[in-house]
């Protein structure tokens, strides 16, 4: 793709461009100018995830957890029907007025939607109740408002900005204001009505519990009284007496295995020994005394027997008191026995009543253990539903205190103030937007319109198209006739036309680098596409070459040549074929033109079926010694069939083709039919090419001139 020709395609149509941009911006300036000027006012709010924290308990309306869908979330509610009611009734329906649909004029579709009813006549619909009227009419002033208002977040921020659109720069301000205020106090009375609620459910629950907790304890105390009068005790003091008795038994066992050891041991003695031995293991202030005695009578028999035998009166003494003494002893030992084996006795009946009692107290314990299941799991109880009790009790303080510390979980941060200047429409942006529209569309249409026609515009197409070289490019100089044409080639012959037809000449008759004598046909698909021009200016220039030349027209159904020049013919091409004169006669001659005609005067289409190419190669061969080119104008080929002929005699054949006007399956089917009959065409000619359209037509400017 050619760059610089799209460029190109849309500079040559750069006055379409220019009129429709500048249409579209007029247009757009007119309908700016009916349009009533809006008032936008912005106020923004910013959701605070920042809270001070009075107290450190899980308060009792979570703050937010600031994230993208709760930003959305809060947007939602900024737009939301219930917080604009509340705007309304803040601001008041009567201030609201204008903003009312049904205050306005009607439109006027809406008028003759209106007349229309009124001539069929509806059937009467009778007035809506206050009530209905007002929710109707608050209704309306939401939609209207929130039809004015934007909701947009800032960014990736936590800031959300309102705009209110309306008619009165006051009223959009005002409630732009309203709005971010009921929003905020919503917030604030929202979580204080939270807390107010768990406050009260906290403590109607509380009181039931208070109820629980006082029943429960009265159980309790009521059940160990009952206990204390049947059992006769608690079950602490009985436990209390136990141990104590345990501890005495304890004593008691002791003494009694004490007193029974000693007892069995003077028992064993007594047995073993006699009684005398007891002595020495039974101990007392009075057998020491006797021991004493004993010990001191013994002591002195001692020393009378060293001088004297056991008759001696002292020692007879002695003897008698150590038996006294003795027998005092053996009495006292005896004494000491029955003590013993009376303490023993003493002990084990003290031990039979401590086991006794201990006993009767184990069994009593048991009996008030029993007992006290129920009295534990009641005080289980009781402790469970006093826990529950303080813990909610506690919850209970602490809401009542987070309901005076709650704050709303959004912070104006800046409150709107009174346009100076309309928002829309924005006359200068709306004019420009206009023009830019009309400058796209009008680029589109310059490309539908080059790349969708169904004419060539283009060499390059018209190539690509046919498979065949394009000879020559010929612009068009906007010529009435074919006379008006030859006479502008005569006046000008170096300028761009001349130039142009002179190109043709020279791909036509130097073929192969040799200037031979050569019959050329100009053939085309429908009428109109300058074959007789062509030729005309394709004779003359060869005439300027010095070249002999004659034009022979051989469209005898529509030959305009006689007409277009006014010549005067004593005899025509029709003549001839009809044998009605020779060739020579049937030429004309013109000093003015520089070269020879064979044409016709009139239309003879009986004529013209009679050529046939066996016919017409001889006449052509006849001329071509005659004249150095022999060009043949064909009529067009998809009128009649006579170009089909005439191709099988001549030399060249040169198919023409108008700019940006045949029609592609036109040229087709032409080409077609010379395929069929097997003509090879040289080349095709554009003819009629808009230099200032098309990029075909080289050195527009340039001439000798």
């Amino acid at each position: 793709m050619d760059v610089r020709e799209l460029f190109r395609m849309v500079a040559r149509r750069k006055w379409l461009i220019a009129g429709i941009t500048v249409l579209c911006a007029v247009l757009a300036g007119i309908a700016v100018s009916q349009i009533t000027p809006r008032y936008t006012s912005v106020s923004k709010v910013m959701l605070d995830a920042r809270r001070s924290q009075v107290i450190t308990d899980a308060e009792v309306v979570s703050d937010l957890d600031l994230s993208e869908q709760v930003v959305n979330g809060e947007a939602a509610v900024l737009r939301s029907n219930v917080l604009i009611e509340k705007v309304i009734r803040e601001i008041g329906m009567d201030r609201l007025a204008m903003m009312d649909p049904a205050n306005r004029p009607l439109s006027l579709a809406d008028r003759a939607k209106a007349a229309v009813i009124g001539l069929i006549g509806p059937e009467p619909v009778p007035p809506p109740s206050p009530e209905v009227a007002e929710a109707a009419r608050m209704e309306r002033l939401v939609r209207a408002i929130r039809d004015g208002q934007t909701v947009r977040r800032e960014g990736e921020s936590f800031v959300i900005s309102i705009l209110i659109e309306t008619e009165d720069p006051v009223l959009s301000t005002l409630l732009a204001n309203t709005i971010a205020d009921q929003y905020i106090a919503a917030q604030l009375t929202g979580r204080r009505e939270t807390a107010q609620r768990a406050s009260t459910s906290l403590e109607d629950r509380v009181a039931e519990l208070r109820a629980q907790v006082e029943e429960a304890e009265a159980a309790v105390e009521q059940y160990r009284a009952e206990i204390l009068i049947l059992e006769g005790g608690s079950l602490g003091a009985a436990a209390g007496q136990l141990e104590e008795l345990n501890n005495q038994l304890i004593v008691a066992r002791s003494d009694r295995i004490a007193v029974e050891a000693r007892y069995t041991q003077i028992a064993r003695v007594i047995e073993q020994q006699g009684m005398g031995a007891v002595a020495n293991i039974v101990t007392s202030p009075m057998i020491e005394v006797l021991h004493e005695e004993l010990l001191a009578a013994t002591r002195k028999d001692a020393v009378w027997a060293e001088r004297y035998d056991a008759s001696h009166p002292e020692r007879v003494r002695l003897a008698a008191e150590i038996a006294g003494i003795e027998a005092d002893l053996t009495r006292e030992v005896a004494k000491m026995v029955e003590i013993q084996k009376s303490e023993l006795e003493v002990a084990m009946s003290r031990e039979e009543a401590m086991q006794k009692s201990l006993s009767e107290v184990e069994e009593r314990l048991l009996a008030i253990s029993r007992a006290t299941i129920g009295l534990r799991q009641l005080e289980r109880e009781s402790s469970a539903k006093r826990q529950t009790y303080e813990g909610l009790l506690e919850r209970l303080n602490e809401t009542r205190t987070q309901e005076q510390l709650q704050e709303p979980d959004a912070v104006l941060i800046e409150r709107a103030t009174v346009p100076g200047a309309p928002s829309a429409p924005r006359p200068k942006l709306m004019v420009a937007l206009g023009g830019m529209t009309g400058a796209a569309l009008a680029v589109g249409l310059v490309f539908f319109l080059e790349l969708t026609g169904v004419a060539f515009r283009s060499v390059r197409e018209l190539e690509a198209e046919t498979g065949l070289p394009v000879l020559d490019a010929i612009p068009d100089g906007r010529w009435k006739t074919p006379r008006a044409a030859f006479e502008a080639l005569r006046a000008e012959p170096y300028g761009i036309y001349g130039e142009r037809i002179r190109h043709l000449r020279t791909a036509l008759l130097m073929r192969d680098g040799r200037d031979v004598s050569r019959s050329i046909m100009l053939a085309s698909s429908v009428p109109g596409e300058g074959k007789t021009t062509t030729a005309l200016a394709l004779a003359h220039m060869s005439a300027l070459a010095g070249k002999s030349v004659i034009v022979v027209d051989c469209d005898l159904r529509r030959s305009s040549l006689q007409a277009a020049f006014k010549w005067r013919m004593a005899h025509d091409f029709v003549d001839f074929i009809e044998n009605r004169c020779d060739i020579d006669e049937a030429i004309h001659s013109d000093p003015d033109l520089g070269f020879d005609v064979l044409a016709a005067s009139g239309s003879h289409p009986g004529t013209a079926d009679q050529l046939s190419a066996n016919w017409l190669k001889p006449l052509i061969n006849e001329l071509k010694r005659v004249y150095d080119v022999v060009i043949v104008d064909a009529p067009a080929l998809l009128a009649v069939s006579d170009a089909l002929v005439l191709a099988q005699a001549v030399d060249s054949r040169v198919y023409l083709v108008r700019w940006n006007d045949t029609p592609r399956h036109a040229v087709q089917k032409g080409l077609a039919a010379f395929a069929e009959m097997g003509v090879v065409l040289d080349g095709t000619v554009m003819t009629m090419v808009d230099s200032s359209k098309s990029p075909d037509t080289y050195a527009s400017d340039y001439s000798y001139a």
